[in-house]
């Protein structure tokens, strides 16, 4: 009786993630061969949509919250002052620190979910835009305790570091685009933080 008690609400939440999903069944319909991970049963018509369920709580915990923004925005502003000792330098180094865990974490998490055929471009491009960015930060603190770090190659890390941050602007806005256009493809409600 126990098992079927906490059975009840996600049987609810499928029940509801199907009605919401009702085109995209029509639109999506899985591949005979695909099977969930347990059970080897065929996988229920609403898979995308739990997928970004999956993916968009992924996105939300990695993502800066607006105070973080603006004081990343603030400190990065601050030029020079970033690298040298004082507590403009700790606060940055904490907060590259936590951003190097938050994609970190979110590119272990994006490993942890299902590959599909229709969110296989978007899943890897969000993966390699998490691994893309904890490198970069990483990067950001080695400058800011050695502004002549070098990198495997001997090239001064500094000298790469705008071109490597617009680049990953560049990758997170084609991510976006591509998950908008999915969205209304299966539709899935837009991403909100």
């Amino acid at each position: 009786m126990q098992w079927q008690t906490s059975l009840l609400p996600a049987l609810l939440v499928i029940a509801v993630l199907n009605s919401a999903s009702a085109n995209a069944q029509r639109v999506a319909a899985p591949d005979a061969g695909n099977t969930l991970a347990a059970g080897n049963t065929p996988m229920g018509d609403n898979h995308v949509a739990v997928w970004f369920s999956k993916y968009d709580a992924i996105r939300r915990a990695a993502q800066m919250t607006p105070q973080e923004r603006q004081r990343a925005d603030n400190l990065m502003s601050k030029g020079l002052s970033i690298v040298v000792p004082g507590p403009e330098k700790v606060i940055t180094g904490q907060l590259l620190n936590k951003l190097i865990n938050k994609n970190r974490i979110a590119a272990d998490q994006m490993k942890g979910l299902p590959l599909y055929k229709e969110t296989e471009q978007l899943h890897r491009g969000y993966y390699q835009y998490f691994t893309t960015a904890q490198a970069l930060f990483s990067d950001y603190l080695r400058v800011q305790n050695d502004i002549l770090a070098r990198d495997m190659n001997g090239a001064v890390i500094a000298g790469g570091l705008m071109n490597r941050k617009q680049a990953l602007s560049n990758l997170d806005e084609n991510n976006k685009m591509l998950d908008a256009q999915l969205r209304q493809e299966f539709n899935i409600p837009p991403y909100r933080y």
